[in-house]
């Protein structure tokens, strides 16, 4: 019955973030909108780190708030408030998938003929190191879907941590650079590019094998 009320009241308040965030998307549109939406309406400080608190848990686009943060604090304060928010994502996302999510999924997927996927001790860093770093996926699909994976919390925060910030530089350079020093976005772009490309490749090598087993 606890773990029963535990859900039904995740559930509510997941459907009222995404029904906020679907009524807030529909009304500005994508990240460079909102980016540009936090800056010209001068969102206060304080509510601006709520939102990226928040919403990104939900499945609101990181690249808006990256965008924002650049611009609004500079690269280096910037970087800081980024790399406190990210952690504290990750922790969140850990604990609501391996407290309530993964037992309930596993659960629904004893009935059927399907498991999730178990990942080597030994291969699991690697596969950690390259899941996070591809392009393909959100950042919220990528942070719920390794912690729904058998992987400790010991690779997960540093990799995730890691792997998010690495991301996440371009974003907050071309953001600062847009306003600071237009010349300096065509080099995060670049960046940004040669990241995903190095991405894909190295995915395309090492992510593709079996991944299943026990540990």
């Amino acid at each position: 019955m606890v773990e029963r009320a535990r859900l039904r009241q995740l559930l509510a308040f997941a459907a009222l973030v995404v029904l906020l965030l679907i009524v807030m998307i529909m009304i500005f549109g994508g990240p460079a909108n909102w980016a540009q939406f936090f800056v010209d309406r001068q969102v206060r400080p304080g509510l601006f780190i709520f939102l990226m608190l928040l919403l990104p848990l939900a499945g609101f686009p990181i690249s808006a708030f990256l965008l924002a943060v650049g611009i609004k604090f500079g690269p280096y304060e910037g970087f800081a408030i980024t790399s406190v928010i990210i952690g504290v994502h990750l922790v969140v996302t850990f604990f609501l998938t391996h407290s309530l999510l993964r037992p309930y999924i596993v659960k629904i997927m004893a009935q059927t003929r399907y498991e999730l996927p178990r990942i080597h001790a030994h291969r699991q860093l690697v596969f950690a190191v390259i899941f996070m770093v591809i392009p393909a996926l959100p950042y919220t699909v990528k942070n719920f879907s390794l912690a729904l994976l058998n992987v400790p919390w010991r690779i997960y925060l540093p990799i995730a941590w890691g792997a998010n910030l690495l991301l996440a530089i371009p974003f907050i350079g071309l953001g600062h650079s847009a306003i600071a020093n237009p010349r300096l976005a065509w080099l995060f772009l670049a960046l940004l590019g040669i990241g995903y490309l190095l991405a894909s490749k190295l995915w395309q090598k090492y992510g593709k094998g079996p991944a299943g087993g026990q540990d």
